[in-house]
């Protein structure tokens, strides 16, 4: 270890992948493992090291140790000398090598150990390495020629082969393995020849010429290798059925056993991402490599495999995997959301896309007349382009089951759940628990996930409607509200499912509610029962008082009754009031007088237009909306005030302004007339004027707009509108011309087809 540490601190360590991490005077210790964190494999011809993405720290590499020192893989000498570095799907750390990759102890090509350091810097500039000892004995035999197609490098290792004595079946017999002679003859001695298609004159240089050029020749007990980056020197790229193939065409002339030998060295890989067809990516590859083939050529077979995990047949099936070879194209396509792929969610100006990936692993085999078997082992983190991210609502409402079923997804892991709203309003979870509300969330094998809400139908914000042949129509407006990490920008997802029901004999009644232009519109249908019941509007028992204070109009029908409230009458909330519209909240209840249990109750909101407008909330505030071009000349809307200067419109336009202030605040006065609280401010708009000794012409008028909330001083939780005083303001809304019973009636509760009695509340005949 010390050997190592001192190295450390003899020299900077130059960047690889993430970013760089430099060592300066610090001393780095030698770290026990954390278990669980580092996770090994031994592929079929690779290490394979993974490091939980929790785990890294700000700065990592990789650094190997052999017997000549430890080595730093830049990211050029990684990708010749056989090794990968980067992040998979999940975020963590990925080194593979080669078993034929430099610094790593081959016996016999059949037992390989590499001893990597894994170097991390934390967050308080300390430097950890840590240790791993990396030993994998050969899962499956060589074949003839053996190519991989890495992300950074393409590889080819070949069995040299010599001429079959002449008593034997076969003309070309596997070469013994080289003695050391043959091998330091072969870097001295040996030649390559490079040649691309339409050449004319092929490219002959010395293997030292060659290795000065970034690739790798490489002799083993049995094995001649090259090895290179991609964009090297000698390559070639082409299309072959509208697939990008990178290949290089090589041939290395040697000495075995004082006979030359020529092995063909070539390599060709495909290098094009993964496209979308409809719900699948998509990755492509000539079926036939030409710079790989002599003669006939017979494909053998494909297997696939995900990360490390080789597949078998049968799990390929079950996760919806398909392999197809049609007109010279080899295609795997695999399903969106199938076990192994993963869904990340990435917001882009303000909208949410997708990008679906999966670590593919591929191996295919065939044979020609030149190659007993060839196996081309392709490893490729494939990603689609953005996509937008559009969940799916399925409805499985069954009617006779009085509940809405829906299931909303599916969501990225990136997302989590932040609110729920039914009808516009808020769900509050221990009254959703009461009404027997519930939510679930289903987890996929991909790492995603759905939402699934069960909602009743008694749900206090399901809307109800009477339609044609004796049903009702129920209407679950919903929206889902997630949160996108890390950035926690939120993004909403809605919809509307309805439900048709048949009227049943003993129906208890419900309300419905509309929008109508000047105010909002409460029906109650009575239903079949013979039970008495009273109605309930903003909170209030709706009575014939009510109905004059508010100038409510009321119609009697045969099987309802309609509650018209205009807009800024007793019983309505007000929500989101800007300089183009607001939003009125009547809220309504149907109350069983024997039971006094609530049978149905009703959340009805509505938008507006506004114009002018002075609203008094009854949680003491005041929201005005005032007109400043009427003056002449004209007021600027946003030079205008309260009576305390300090209290300035919320929001202007070109011609009005917008005030939203606490009664105790802005300079607000208080006074007693009558039977009615009053409370006043003025908007007001004075010119500065500075003396001068000279007479100067103003075009700016002073402004002054007296603003009143007049609350009953026994009913001060009502909202209510009024004229702002000595205004020019009118109503922006007219009221609904129409009968109104203003006549106090017997005290007798009325029935179907009799006029309303003075408690306004009855029961079905």
């Amino acid at each position: 270890m010390a050997p190592y540490q001192s190295l450390l601190n003899m020299r900077t360590l130059a960047p690889f992948g993430v970013s760089s991490l430099y060592v300066i005077q610090t001393l780095c210790s030698v770290s026990t493992l954390p278990l669980g964190t580092f996770v090994t494999n031994c592929h079929e011809r690779n290490f394979w090291l993974s490091i939980k993405s929790s785990f890294l720290g700000q700065r990592v590499r990789f650094d190997i140790e052999d017997g000549s020192g430890i080595h730093f893989l830049s990211r050029q000498r990684a990708a010749e000398c056989g090794y990968t570095i980067l992040f998979d799907h999940h975020g963590n750390l990925v080194l593979r090598a080669s078993y034929l990759a430099c610094y790593v102890d081959n016996k016999a090509d059949s037992e390989f150990r590499l001893q990597v350091w894994f170097v991390s810097r934390q967050a308080g500039g300390s430097v950890r390495a840590y240790p791993l000892h990396l030993h994998c004995i050969l899962p499956l035999p060589w074949s003839h020629r053996d190519i991989i197609c890495e992300e950074n490098y393409m590889e080819v290792s070949v069995k040299p082969q010599i001429p079959a004595p002449h008593n034997h079946s076969r003309k070309w017999i596997d070469a013994p393995p080289m003695s050391s002679e043959e091998k330091k003859r072969l870097k001295q001695e040996g030649w390559v020849i490079f040649y691309r298609p339409g050449d004319v004159q092929q490219q002959r240089w010395t293997v030292r010429e060659v290795l000065s050029l970034g690739y790798v020749i490489g002799i083993t007990d049995f094995h001649v290798l090259l090895r290179c980056p991609y964009f090297s020197p000698q390559s070639h790229r082409f299309m072959d059925k509208e697939v990008l193939v990178e290949a290089v065409s090589a041939v290395l002339l040697l000495q075995r056993q004082e006979l030359p030998t020529v092995v063909d060295v070539s390599v060709a890989c495909t290098i094009n991402n993964a496209l979308v067809d409809r719900e699948h990516l998509v990755w492509s590859s000539p079926l036939v490599l030409h710079p790989l083939v002599h003669g006939v050529f017979q494909h053998s077979s494909v297997r696939l495999g995900v990360g490390s995990e080789a597949l078998s047949g049968c799990s390929v099936r079950d996760r919806g995997y398909q392999v197809t070879a049609n007109n010279g194209v080899l295609q795997a396509r695999i399903p969106f959301g199938a076990d192994g792929t993963l869904a990340r969610a990435v917001e882009l100006d303000g909208r949410l896309f997708k990008v679906i990936s999966l670590d593919l692993f591929l191996m295919r085999e065939w044979r020609d007349d030149l190659w007993p078997l060839t196996q081309q082992r392709t490893f490729r983190l494939l990603h689609s382009p953005y996509l937008p991210h559009t969940p799916e609502v399925i409805n499985d409402t069954v009617c006779s089951e009085n509940v809405f079923s829906i299931t909303v997804g599916v969501f990225p892991w990136e997302m989590s759940f932040k609110t729920l709203y039914i009808g516009g309003e808020p769900v509050s979870w221990p009254e959703a628990k009461n009404q027997a509300l519930h939510i679930s969330q289903i987890h996929h094998k991909n790492g995603s996930y759905s939402y699934q809400l069960r909602v009743p139908f008694s749900y206090s914000s399901i809307s109800q409607k009477r339609i044609r042949g004796g049903y009702r129509r129920l209407s679950l407006a919903f929206i889902l509200t997630l949160s996108l990490t890390p950035s926690a920008k939120e993004f909403n997802y809605s919809a509307t499912v309805v439900c048709d029901v048949k009227e049943a004999a003993d129906s208890a009644p419900w309300l419905e509610g509309r929008c109508r232009e000047s105010g909002v519109q409460v029906l109650l249908h009575y239903g079949s029962r013979e039970r008495p019941w009273e109605l309930y509007v903003g909170g209030r028992r709706l009575d014939w008082e009510l109905v004059e204070l508010g100038g409510f109009e009321l119609e009697l029908e045969e099987d309802y009754l309609s509650v018209e409230l205009p807009l800024f009458a007793p019983g309505m909330t007000y929500e989101n009031i800007t300089l183009q519209s607001l939003v009125a909240k009547v809220e309504g209840s149907v109350v069983e007088l024997d039971t006094v249990q609530v049978q149905h109750s009703l959340t009805q909101r509505c938008s507006f237009p506004v114009r002018d407008l002075l609203v008094c909330l009854p949680e003491g505030r005041m929201v005005v909306v005032v007109d400043t071009s009427r003056t002449l000349p004209p007021t600027t809307p946003n030079s205008t005030t309260l009576m305390d200067p300090s209290c300035g419109p919320s929001q202007t336009d070109s011609t009005r302004a917008l005030f939203n202030f606490s009664l105790n605040s802005c300079g607000t006065t208080q006074a007693m007339e009558g039977d009615y609280l009053v409370y006043e401010n003025q908007v007001v708009y004075t010119p500065d004027l500075q003396p001068t000794k000279e007479p100067i012409i103003h075009r700016h008028s002073p402004y002054r707009l007296t603003i009143q909330c007049r609350f009953p001083a026994n009913h001060t939780d009502l909202a209510s509108f009024w004229h702002p005083v000595n205004s020019s303001l009118s109503l922006p809304l007219s009221l609904k011309e129409g009968h109104r019973s203003k006549r106090r009636l017997p005290p007798r509760s009325f029935r179907k087809g009799l006029r309303p009695t003075r408690s306004l509340y009855g029961w079905k005949d």
